[in-house]
């Protein structure tokens, strides 16, 4: 675990505003540049602690097609939760939780980090290949993918991947993200359900 960080305008807000975290601005301006969240979508919310996205997520798209899932336990969530591990818990069960198949998966999983830049890169991709494996077996065709991606040697070749079973991607470095960070954005939309073939 790195060092405690200092409340800054981001944090302030969110607490203000009643959210658990700042990162649900992240989602906020991704959800300003692509409207990917409409009233009724079924979401998934994968790795949802402590339930910024979620809250979110749920003002807009209502409570009832929501499922959060993660190895943190929450105590209260606007939807379903699922606890556990996202390579252990059944696409099945998250299925049957949304009542269909997700229109959108959304993915703000990151590793405990430990401050050596590739590591931490190493295994935050393990985490964003499980989201995609996942949102391949929950999406809709046409559906929405966005996912947290650490830069680094493996990034690109990871987009490539995704980039296959989408019509478009976009990266976004939202404004709410720490200067210091190396995280960015994968935004996936147009799901296809088989590989994409170059001609």
């Amino acid at each position: 675990m790195g060092r405690r960080r200092k409340p800054d305008h981001y944090s302030k807000k969110a607490k203000e505003q009643g959210y658990a975290a700042r990162s649900v601005f992240k989602l906020e301006e991704i959800q300003r540049r692509f409207r990917i969240l409409k009233p009724g979508a079924r979401v998934v919310d994968l790795g949802c602690s402590p339930g910024s996205w979620s809250a979110y997520a749920a003002q807009i798209c209502g409570k009832k097609r929501l499922v959060g899932m993660d190895i943190a336990f929450l105590e209260e969530y606007p939807g379903t939760f699922l606890h556990g591990s996202i390579l252990k818990i059944p696409s099945e069960t998250v299925s049957e939780a949304l009542g269909g198949p997700a229109d959108v998966v959304l993915s703000d999983m990151a590793p405990f980090t430990n401050g050596n830049r590739f590591s931490d890169h190493v295994r935050q991709l393990e985490l964003a290949q499980a989201a995609f494996d996942t949102a391949c077996t929950l999406l809709r065709p046409g559906g929405t993918f966005v996912v947290k991606v650490f830069d680094g040697q493996d990034a690109h070749a990871y987009i490539q991947m995704v980039r296959k079973r989408f019509g478009k991607l976009k990266r976004l470095k939202p404004p709410a993200t720490r200067n210091e960070s190396v995280e960015f954005f994968a935004v996936a939309t147009d799901f296809r359900p088989e590989i994409r073939t170059e001609n």
